[in-house]
């Protein structure tokens, strides 16, 4: 299967050459940290994109809420506000009907009126009655005022057009906030319009614009025509100052009403919805709307929802929610990863170890072949000989006694002798290369090692080395060949004892494994090998020996007989420690 560029260029490396394990690890720690930038960027991508997302829509959600609310409670806090006025007016039209305007002179019965009023608004400050000519005629109230002209001033003249007026507050030299509101009626006969003029308290203002505002709002208030503060802030500003959001060509201003298409029934013409910036450079958002049959304009000021609990938590919650994502990520990632790359590592382990123990049955296979060519071309000459040997000795048994004849016949027999030994190695070589079959008998293991221990009982004295047995009595007999395994553990022997070279010990074990294998370890306290050795040990041709020493056959021919008797051999080794081979060998051998 085809795999992409990408793929191919981060998985690790697996040379051939495996001997180069450090950059063989280099690869490995490669493609684990790509392979978890990658896993970790696909996992992070959805996770930014649904917190960018969650993060709009709930912003929006936000804006939409406080928008909703802030327009809400403006139409509720201008309904309250022109129903109070409203109610005012009523009150004072009901009071001075066209036709009481005689009875209001007399200054008992206006201060009759006015005891009345003020039970229902104790905020009413003063009444009087003013004529048709713009003199004031009767007065209720704690000021000296008596006989005053108002036909110069301008809210004289505006009652007697609209019938009703209200002005804004001020404190005139009262030095009180205080507002005035005049209704004119008509007198008898149609002779002219008479005023009834109330002066009512700032405060009664102030209780209904803060009756009417909903707890979230920072600030609250009423501003006249001009941008003049009428009732009192709650943070910015104060009575009779300039609002300091009055100014809409102002560079820290931005008008949003056009933008509000879901509040347009809400919003009336005369409505502005703006976000400001307050001296402190902190945004607000700000809304204003006339009061209808008022010379006011009411205002709300709130904060945005960026200083709002509410944001401040759902930020704090997403921060939290992707840190721990984030958290989980990396380590599940991580562990990914890492898993990954060690299952990566243990197959390419598993294969180069499949494609050592290939390449070790394809040398056996090649040294099998060679091993049956050397055995048929050696038993050509030695059957000759064999056979000229044999004749030679038939010509002595026909002969007389002759001087050193008995030596002769010694000698020749020695030849035979010799002959018949090659044989067995050849015949050996041939069982190797498969090319005779293994000859399956029962034998005593433990019988077995002392026998090829007394082969080379003689080299292990010469070289002061102590051969140990630490036989378990108890072990089974197996079914297997006996000279294939004198041949195994001759050469392991044979082996340990060059390696120790002089004054060691060889130690020879056995012991049973589920009554089902036996064991039979071979110790040596000689110098050891390194890890590079003990990989190349059963190597054909493979030898730590001096030039002219070893062939490096072995080992490799001992590996070959083991498996092919069903068994298997395993070394273990340190320098300085000396090393240990160990076999294992069915109780009943399968070629049986």
């Amino acid at each position: 299967m085809k795999q992409s560029r990408w793929i191919s260029k981060l998985l690790p490396s697996t040379n051939e050459q495996i001997e180069n394990s450090a950059d063989l690890e280099t690869s490995y720690r490669y493609f684990s940290k790509g392979l978890f930038i990658i896993l970790l960027g696909v996992a992070m991508i959805p996770l930014i994109i649904i917190s960018v997302l969650s993060h709009y829509q709930y912003q929006n959600l936000l804006q939409k809420n406080e928008l909703t609310q802030l327009i809400l409670n403006l139409e509720q806090s201008q309904n309250t506000i022109e129903r109070f006025v409203s109610k005012l007016q009523s009150v004072i039209k009901f009071v001075a009907p066209d036709d009481r305007y005689q009875e209001l002179l007399d200054p008992e019965n206006l201060e009759t009126l006015f005891s009345r009023l003020q039970r229902e608004y104790p905020d009413f400050a003063d009444i009087e009655v003013i004529d048709a000519s713009g003199r004031q005629k009767s007065y209720i109230g704690p000021y000296e005022l008596s006989n005053n002209d108002y036909t110069g001033q301008t809210w004289y003249q505006e009652v007697l057009q609209r019938g009703v007026y209200i002005s804004n507050v001020f404190s005139g030299f009262r030095q009180v906030p205080h507002f005035v509101l005049a209704v004119s009626r008509n007198l008898p006969g149609d002779k002219g319009l008479w005023v009834l003029r109330v002066t009512i308290d700032g405060k009664t203002l102030q209780r209904y614009v803060e009756t009417g505002a909903a707890s979230f709002l920072s600030d609250v208030y009423l501003i006249d025509a001009e941008g003049v503060i009428q009732t009192q802030p709650r943070k910015y500003g104060h009575i009779g100052e300039k609002n300091i959001f009055a100014s809409h060509a102002a560079a820290t201003r931005y008008n949003i009403s056009e933008n509000l298409v879901d509040y347009q029934e809400l919003l009336a013409k005369n409505t502005d919805v703006s976000v400001v910036k307050a001296p402190d450079g902190q945004e607000l958002l700000h809304a204003a709307i006339d009061l209808q049959s008022t010379p006011w304009r009411l205002v709300l000021v709130k904060d945005l929802y960026l200083h709002g609990d509410d944001w401040l938590f759902f930020q704090l919650r997403l921060f939290g929610i992707i840190l721990i994502c984030v958290v989980l990520m990396v380590f599940v990632i991580l562990n990914i990863s890492n898993g990954i790359t060690e299952h990566i590592r243990i197959s390419d382990k598993r294969r180069q170890h499949f494609f050592v123990e290939a390449e070790n049955a394809n040398k056996l296979a090649s040294i099998g072949r060679l091993a049956a060519g050397v055995a048929h071309e050696i038993n050509n000459p030695l059957s000759i000989i064999n056979q000229k040997t044999g004749l030679v000795m038939d010509y002595f048994s026909l002969t007389g006694d002759f001087e050193h004849k008995q030596d002769m016949q010694q000698a020749l027999k020695g030849v035979q002798q010799s002959v018949d030994r090659c044989k067995a190695i050849t015949h050996r070589l041939l069982g190797f290369a498969r090319h005779t079959d293994v000859v399956i008998e029962e034998l005593d293991m433990n019988l077995l090692l002392q026998e090829v221990v007394a082969f080379l009982a003689k080299e292990a004295t010469y070289n002061q080395i102590d051969i140990v047995f630490e036989l378990d009595e108890s072990v089974e007999h197996i079914h297997s060949d006996r000279g294939q395994l004198q041949q195994v553990f001759l050469n392991i022997v044979n082996n340990a004892i060059d390696a120790i070279g002089s004054g060691g010990k060889i130690v020879l074990k056995t012991g049973m494994i589920q009554e089902k294998e036996i064991w039979i370890k071979v110790e040596d306290n000689g110098p050891g090998m390194s890890r590079e050795v003990v990989r190349r040990i059963f190597d054909p041709f493979f030898t730590t020996k001096e030039t002219g020493k070893g062939t490096g056959l072995g080992l490799s021919i001992t590996y070959g007989i083991l498996r092919k008797l069903g068994g298997r051999i395993a070394v273990d080794s340190e320098p300085g420690k000396g090393t240990a081979f160990e076999i294992i060998l069915p109780i009943r051998n399968k070629l049986e």
